[in-house]
């Protein structure tokens, strides 16, 4: 995967405003990441299930600034981008079964999930293996807490693809304050971190 290269495009939609072309190129971008943490269960371990945490503890102490949260929003699975992090064989198995010839439904005791803000993507933390199960039927809504990662840019993070070392040529995504920059080892987390960067550089929200 070309990073960059969706990072320029994501640029040139911005500077028009099209809205709708950059929905669906975050769409496209979150694909990894939703191959990533929807196949957890195969090795027993789940993909982080908070866009924010994966910032290196280093930036994220000199940022002063956590992601703002917002009101309750209704999410659709049909139409919104939503991730869920299964981690356990058993479970998910049991809820294949379970949740396949029946309608998807919100259990608000059990689902929890964000709508990352500028992006308009949706992470389960909880309910994974039903809500993995919603998202592969693309099918049901729920509530959802907004997160607002806005602060966390206003206050100066960037995510920069910069070279590992003197010596080797791979780029590698770094959380970025000033002089700082720290490494993220989680690849398709960053790439969501610096789509949202541009998003809220030209004051767009999905």
């Amino acid at each position: 995967m070309n990073a960059k290269a969706i990072l320029q495009m994501a640029e040139r939609l911005a500077q028009k405003g099209d809205t709708g072309a950059l929905k669906l190129l975050v769409r496209q971008a979150s694909l990894p990441l939703l191959a990533e943490a929807m196949l957890g269960w195969t090795i027993g371990r789940k993909a982080q299930p908070f866009l924010e945490k994966v910032i290196p503890l280093e930036v994220l102490q000199e940022l002063q600034a956590r992601p703002a949260l917002g009101n309750h929003v209704n999410v659709d699975l049909a139409e919104d981008t939503a991730i869920s992090f299964p981690w356990s064989e058993e479970r998910m198995e049991h809820v294949l079964s379970w949740l396949a010839p029946e309608p998807w439904s919100y259990d608000r005791i059990n689902h929890y999930a964000y709508r990352y803000l500028p992006l308009g993507v949706v992470f389960f933390y909880n309910g994974l293996h039903s809500g993995a199960v919603g998202v592969l039927k693309r099918e049901g809504q729920l509530q959802a807490e907004e997160v607002d990662l806005g602060p966390l840019y206003e206050a100066g993070l960037r995510i920069e693809w910069r070279r590992k070392g003197l010596f080797n040529g791979e780029e590698v995504p770094h959380a970025v304050l000033g002089s700082l920059a720290k490494p993220i080892p989680e690849v398709n987390h960053a790439l969501l971190l610096a789509l949202g960067e541009v998003l809220h550089r030209h004051g767009i929200r999905l």
